[in-house]
């Protein structure tokens, strides 16, 4: 019985070390909802952190006199290297984001009409109006935070990200009647130029999360 307890005490103790200062954590913010998982590589100094984000979000916006509704797919992973310059709570954090986020684009009527690069036409004539916002699948990221994972011993883990990642959007703009109304596909067109213009200005995305979680 004693043999048994022993070897007991002394497989936990060794399971103990390996998850000694790992921190995990739940997150909100521009990225959506997510989890966090930091893992120390030199502890007190640097930190592999793993993290993943999901969620969406809906806005009504007007481009070019064309009403739609743009609903953001939130849907992006990181792998962020975390450096403790002072071994403290301040950390300067660099990696990569894969990025699979999306902006589904569907224009609403107004009377029965959209207007369209100034244009205003019957939306019979139209169709309906789809587009989507896509972005490469890899972006880099760099920021800085204020986060308690690399202190000693277990406990509460928060913090808090700032950053910035870096992307590309592409923008997709599709009405069936444009297809044999070369007027209509030139106006379509200018808009689709414009939505890109627009999400061009958050190329580089501004990242900031809240975290909340355990130290182990």
């Amino acid at each position: 019985m004693r043999t048994h307890l022993a070897t007991a005490v002394l497989a936990t103790s060794a399971l103990v070390p390996a998850w000694a200062g790992i921190a995990l954590s739940a997150s909100g913010g521009t990225l959506g909802l997510g989890l966090a998982l930091s893992i120390p590589v030199i502890p007190r100094t640097f930190y592999v952190r793993l993290l993943g984000n999901g969620g969406h979000l809906t806005r009504h916006m007007t481009t070019d006199g064309l009403n739609y509704r743009a609903r953001a797919h939130f849907r992006n992973a990181a792998l962020l290297g975390d450096y403790y310059p002072f071994g403290g709570v301040f950390h300067v954090s660099g990696g990569v984001y894969y990025d699979d986020n999306r902006v589904d684009l569907a224009a609403t009527s107004v009377n029965g009409t959209y207007t369209i690069n100034g244009m205003t036409v019957p939306a019979s004539a139209v169709g309906p109006v789809t587009g989507t916002v896509t972005y490469a699948r890899f972006a880099p990221y760099l920021g800085l935070g204020f986060t308690n994972d690399a202190q000693p011993g277990p406990g509460v883990a928060v913090g808090l990200d700032l950053g910035v990642m870096w992307d590309r959007p592409t923008t997709t703009l599709y009405a069936p009647g444009a297809a044999g109304n070369p007027t209509l596909s030139a106006d379509l067109a200018a808009t689709r130029a414009q939505i890109e213009h627009q999400a061009n200005r958050l190329k580089a995305y501004p990242v900031a999360s809240l975290s909340l979680g355990y130290r182990f």
